[in-house]
């Protein structure tokens, strides 16, 4: 019994039958681990595979055990996570392995943390990272964890899943980030009507930017635009 390491299973295989020097109907072929790719380099793992030598039988025995571990490999090979975008992608399968990134990803940065995964529907993707060092996770104005918000997107889209919304939360801040930003969106619009002229707003990432929109849509009194380039887009509310 010897385990194997490979890019691929079939990698994997083919090193160990060549350095046992045995053909594959020799071998019972168990795979230990399946291979992943990573993100950015993070969360790679190698396929390993645990060969063991047959014992000695008929030329019919073993082309039936060739034949049936030719169809176990072949059924492995088939759950290997594709990185290719796919129409009818897996949702919880490519959440479960955001899931995964995201916890090497914030192991690297030194967190003590639980996530918890919700698949709210087929287009949204929420998860809820419980740790008590919630301040240096959401970071000055919530940079670091929006940050974190934008690689599991970039992650999401690369898996084939373009249509999927992700949202990362820590201590209900996105709940709280959207009062604030319901009362900042009303006091610059206070401020551009007694002033006579347009405020600009600091940059904020798009979907904050739509939360200004959507709560000064119904003020008669102003108007509210974007301006500017990613990363330093930012609203304007104007008089009308």
């Amino acid at each position: 019994m010897t385990i194997y390491s490979g890019k691929t299973i079939q990698d994997a295989v083919a090193k160990g039958l060549t350095e046992l020097s045995l053909e594959e109907d020799q071998v019972e072929v168990k795979v230990l681990q399946q291979p992943r790719n990573g993100f950015f380099g993070i969360g790679r793992k190698p396929a390993q595979v645990e060969l063991t030598k047959k014992e000695n039988t008929n030329q019919s025995q073993k082309q039936i055990n060739k034949q049936s571990q030719t169809k176990k490999i072949a059924g492995q090979l088939a759950t290997v996570p594709s990185n290719e975008s796919d129409s009818a992608f897996d949702l919880e399968t490519i959440a479960q392995n955001l899931a995964d990134y995201l916890n090497d990803v914030l192991e690297a940065m030194g967190f003590s943390f639980t996530l918890k995964l919700d698949i709210k529907n087929k287009h949204a993707i929420y998860i809820d990272i419980d740790t008590e060092q919630e301040s240096r996770l959401i970071g000055r104005h919530g940079r670091t964890i929006n940050a974190l918000q934008n690689l599991a997107q970039i992650f999401i889209n690369r898996s084939g899943a373009n249509n999927v919304n992700v949202e990362l939360d820590t201590a209900d801040y996105r709940h709280r980030r959207s009062e604030a930003l319901v009362q900042l969106a009303d006091k610059t619009a206070r401020n551009a009507i007694a002033n006579g002229k347009p405020v600009y707003l600091n940059p904020m990432p798009s979907f904050e930017r739509k939360q200004i929109h959507n709560a000064l849509a119904d003020n008669e009194h102003v108007i509210t635009y974007s301006t500017g380039k990613e990363p330093h887009r930012v609203i304007v509310v104007a008089p009308k």
